[in-house]
C-alpha cells in the first residue's frame, strides 16, 4: 500500500513546480525530493545533505521551524507552515510547507510552495502605501496655503468686477497662474516619485487577451476630447492573442507611449497602435506622424537622464513614466524594446514579448 501511495506521489511530483519530499524521521534523512526541491534550493547532489539544508534557514526562523517539527512529530495529521530560507546568494525565499506525518512508516510528506514574489509585492505595496499617506500628508498641508491665496485672490476680482483697471485684473489673474503651476510642478514632482518606488514591485503575471486591453487602451482616447484633435487607430493581426501579463504595468506603458506620441504629434496627427503575432512573439507598437526624436536624444533615451527631456509642441512636461521605468518593466516581461524615428517623419516604438 505504501508503494502505491508513494508512486503516486513521485507522479505528482514530477508534474510540479512546488517542492516534494519525503523524509525518514528514523534516518533523519530525505528519501525522496523531486527535481523542483533540487532547483529551489540549488542542490548540486543527491541525496540531499541535510545538515546543508538546515544551515540554509534562515537564523531567525530555526527555533521556529525546529518548534514546528516538533509539533509535527508530537501531533501527528498534517500541519501548514512557513519558514524563510537563505540561497548561495543571499536571497531570502519565503517558503510554506504543507506536512503530514505518516506514523505507520515514520515518514514525512511535504510539498513546499515558494511565494517570494506575493511576499515581496506584499512588503512593497505596504511600504508604497505608507509612503503615499506621506505625500497625501505633505501636498495637503502644502496646498492649503497657496488654495486660500488664490481663494482669497478670486474673491477681490469679484469685489472689484467693473471698477478695476485691466491691467490689475490681469495681474491678479497672473498671479493665480503662477500659484498654481508653482504647485502643479510639486504634485508632479511628488507622483513621478511615488511611481519610481512603486516600479520595484516585480510583476505579478495573469492570462490576458492583449488585443482586448490594446484595443480598451485605444477605445478611452477616442472617447475622449482628443478624438477632435487627433486621429487613433488600432490594428492587429489576429483577433485574440492571448499573453500572460501584469496587464496593469504593461497597460500603463502603453498608455504612456501614446500619450507622447500625443504630445509630439501636430493638430490632426495620426497615433496608430499595432499588434503582429509572430509565432514565439507578439510586437506591439505605437506609430505616431510627428516631429520625431533627434539621433542625440535617441541614444540615451532609455537612461534616466534629465538631458533627453522634452517639452511637447504646446508646453507639454514631461510627465508619467520614465522611459527608463518603462524599458524596465518590459525586461521584467523578458521582452525588448527599441524604435525607429526620422525628425519631421515620426516615431513607431516596437516592444516584443515572448509568448
Amino acid at each position: 500500500m505504501a508503494e502505491i501511495r508513494n508512486d503516486i506521489f513521485y507522479k505528482m511530483g514530477s508534474s510540479t513546480s512546488d517542492g516534494y519530499f519525503i523524509y525518514d524521521v528514523q534516518q533523519s534523512d530525505f528519501v525522496y525530493v523531486n527535481q523542483a526541491f533540487v532547483v529551489m534550493f540549488n542542490l548540486s547532489e543527491h541525496p540531499v545533505n541535510t545538515k546543508q539544508l538546515w544551515a540554509a534557514v534562515h537564523d531567525e526562523d530555526k527555533d521556529h521551524l525546529q518548534s514546528c517539527y516538533e509539533e509535527l512529530l508530537a501531533d501527528g495529521g498534517s500541519k501548514k507552515y512557513v519558514f524563510r530560507m537563505v540561497t548561495a546568494d543571499e536571497k531570502v525565499r519565503y517558503l510554506k510547507c504543507t506536512a503530514y506525518l505518516d506514523q505507520e512508516n515514520n515518514e514525512i510528506y511535504g510539498i513546499l510552495d515558494d511565494f517570494t514574489t506575493t511576499q515581496e509585492n506584499k512588503t512593497h505595496i505596504e511600504q508604497i502605501n505608507g509612503r503615499k499617506n506621506v505625500t497625501l500628508e505633505v501636498l495637503s498641508h502644502d496646498l492649503k496655503e497657496p488654495l486660500g491665496m488664490i481663494k482669497m485672490a478670486v474673491s477681490s476680482m469679484e469685489n472689484k468686477i467693473g471698477r478695476v483697471a485691466e491691467e490689475d485684473f490681469k495681474g491678479s489673474l497672473q498671479f493665480i497662474a503662477d500659484v498654481c503651476e508653482r504647485n502643479l510642478k510639486l504634485i508632479r514632482s511628488m507622483v513621478n516619485h511615488e511611481f519610481l518606488k512603486s516600479s520595484v514591485v516585480a510583476i505579478k503575471r495573469e492570462r490576458v487577451d492583449l488585443i482586448w486591453e490594446l484595443k480598451d487602451v485605444v477605445r478611452f482616447y477616442k472617447r475622449s476630447h482628443l478624438r477632435e484633435i487627433r486621429n487613433f487607430t488600432f490594428s492587429s493581426s489576429q483577433e485574440k492573442i492571448f499573453m500572460f501579463l501584469d496587464s496593469m504595468k504593461f497597460m500603463q506603458v502603453i498608455n504612456n507611449l501614446v500619450s507622447n506620441a500625443i504630445k509630439f504629434t501636430s493638430f490632426g496627427g495620426n497615433i496608430e497602435v499595432n499588434a503582429e503575432d509572430r509565432g514565439e512573439t507578439v510586437v506591439v507598437s505605437v506609430s505616431d506622424n510627428g516631429i520625431g526624436i533627434p539621433e542625440k536624444i535617441k541614444e540615451k533615451l532609455f537612461q534616466n537622464e534629465k538631458s533627453v527631456l522634452r517639452k511637447g509642441l504646446n508646453g507639454e512636461e514631461s510627465g508619467g513614466l520614465g522611459m527608463n521605468i518603462i524599458k524596465d518593466i518590459v525586461d521584467l516581461h523578458q521582452g525588448r524594446i527599441w524604435l525607429v524615428s526620422e525628425q519631421g517623419i515620426g516615431t513607431t516604438f516596437y516592444i516584443e514579448l515572448p509568448k
